[in-house]
């Protein structure tokens, strides 16, 4: 019998020290959930502040302030002027007239810059069949200018020619040579080839070495001109970028900021491009609508001179003058503009050494029609010599400025971009992490209501009745 009870009394023992242990696990637990908690609503509250800071802090637009330097507009202007004018160019470039464009694509590369091999398919290009061209491009009264040849990369007959014999010219492509391609069936987007040494190459070998701020006007004009070139096609790869894992096309403003947005002075270099082009359409505004708009489709052709003329009229009437070319370049020289013309040539032919197709034709196409512009700008009669402007030379530089408008348009884009996705960042770690957190201290309410409850089961058990007696013969003894 005696045996019997102190085994009882051990088994009740033992239960109580397992009930003590289970006492002290539930206890640690519901210790832990609370600092967990606690850390939670801290790394909460730092996620908040953090992101909150960047948000209010994130320049949300760029600051249109002032006027473009060595432009004769202020930055506001410019950019109402393109709100207006880049639905109508954007239209334009999509007619037949002025998306197809004819390009040399089989110049060898005259200079060692290395091998960059473009292995994705993005890099290809479709050109155009001999029966999609219209029979009156292929004669030649419209063919492209065939000037003299000259060696582009390095012309020294140059050196020897007078002024009265010297005619500024952009490219020559033979009759038997060169292919029509569609800009629009190949449009311009990033293909995953990296570029960067070509346009080492140009910085180092095609424009004047030196700080701007110390450089005379017309050699700071032509770096800017080249940067602005180099602002545009980086923002038109970031507005039209290509995952080549998913092959879905998207604006990628972290791109964008990367190579322009966090760099003020490439998109103020991008609004000099933009009053140089605009003032050389302008210039050349005669010459243009007297030129025979023809691709064989009556009602197309009748589209892009009404668009044309849209174009022409808004920018005469709203900023005639957003470059002044005369008070620019009242005092270059002969031999200035010869290294305008031997730059623009030279980065052409550096376009020839870009393994990437597709970046080889916009290089060209957009080098050409940056070509086009100085041609024009640099010419004594404006008016009388846009109207002998070849089909080439008019759809490179209508193009050309169609990329640059783009890219102007692009800037608030890219900026609205950003802020909406640090705004939406801010509400979603807001949202989510104040739920998770409610979540967290209801999972602990509940977890302790439910430990109440289950010691709430076990009162008077065995182990608690002899408790009780132990403590009642303690009392007596005392």
């Amino acid at each position: 019998m005696q045996a019997e009870k102190e085994e009882i009394i051990d088994e009740l023992t033992q239960l109580k020290i397992e009930r003590s242990k289970r006492r002290q696990r539930k206890e640690w637990e519901l210790k832990m959930m609370g600092k967990c908690i606690t850390w939670l609503i801290y790394a909460y509250a730092a996620a908040i502040i953090t992101t909150g800071l960047n948000y209010i802090l994130l320049e949300k637009s760029f600051k249109y302030e002032g006027i473009v330097e060595d432009s004769c507009q202020d930055f506001k202007t410019l950019k109402s002027v393109n709100d207006q004018i880049f639905p109508l160019l954007d239209e334009l470039t999509y007619k037949k007239y002025f998306k197809i464009f004819r390009v040399n694509l089989e110049n060898d590369c005259p200079f060692s810059i290395g091998e960059y091999i473009c292995t994705s398919k993005k890099c290809v290009i479709c050109t155009c069949n001999t029966t999609e061209i219209p029979s009156n491009w292929l004669s030649p009264a419209s063919s492209p200018i065939n000037y003299p040849k000259d060696d582009f990369a390095f012309w020294d007959s140059e050196r020897y020619l007078s002024p009265s014999e010297w005619i500024w010219h952009v490219e020559d492509i033979e009759n038997d040579k060169g292919v029509y391609v569609d800009l629009k069936l190949n449009p311009e987007a990033f293909t995953g080839y990296q570029g960067q040494h070509i346009w080492d190459v140009i910085y180092r070998e095609n424009c004047y070495q030196g700080s701007l701020s110390e450089m005379c006007k017309e050699k700071r004009a032509l770096n800017k001109l080249v940067q602005g070139l180099h602002t545009s096609i980086s923002t038109q790869l970031s507005e039209f970028y290509v995952d080549l894992s998913t092959n879905n096309t998207y604006p990628n403003y972290t791109l964008y900021f990367e190579r322009v947005g966090n760099h003020p002075e490439r998109i103020r270099n991008l609004f000099f491009l933009y009053s140089v082009l605009l003032r050389s359409v302008i210039l050349a505004s005669d010459g243009i609508q007297k030129h025979d708009i023809n691709s064989q489709s009556f009602e197309e052709d009748g589209r892009s001179k009404y668009l044309l003329n849209q174009i022409l009229s808004l920018g005469n009437n709203q900023c005639q003058k957003p470059f002044d070319e005369q008070q620019f370049f009242n005092q270059i020289t002969f031999e200035q503009k010869k290294d305008y013309q031997r730059y623009i040539h030279n980065i052409s032919r550096i376009m020839d050494c870009v393994e990437c197709q597709k970046c080889r034709v916009f290089g060209k196409m957009q080098t050409y029609g940056l070509g086009t512009a100085l041609k024009i700008l640099f010419s004594e009669s404006p008016a009388e010599f846009s109207g002998k402007l070849k089909r080439n030379e008019i759809v490179a530089l209508i193009n050309t400025f169609g990329k640059v408008s783009s890219s102007v348009k692009s800037i608030d884009l890219m900026f609205e971009r950003r802020a909406r996705f640090h705004y939406n960042l801010l509400i979603t770690i807001g949202i989510v992490g104040g739920v998770f957190i409610i979540f967290m201290v209801a999972i602990r309410k509940i977890y302790s209501e439910m430990d109440k409850k289950i010691q709430n089961m076990f009162k008077g058990m065995p182990s608690d009745n002899a408790q009780k007696g132990n403590r009642g013969q303690k009392s007596k003894r005392d």
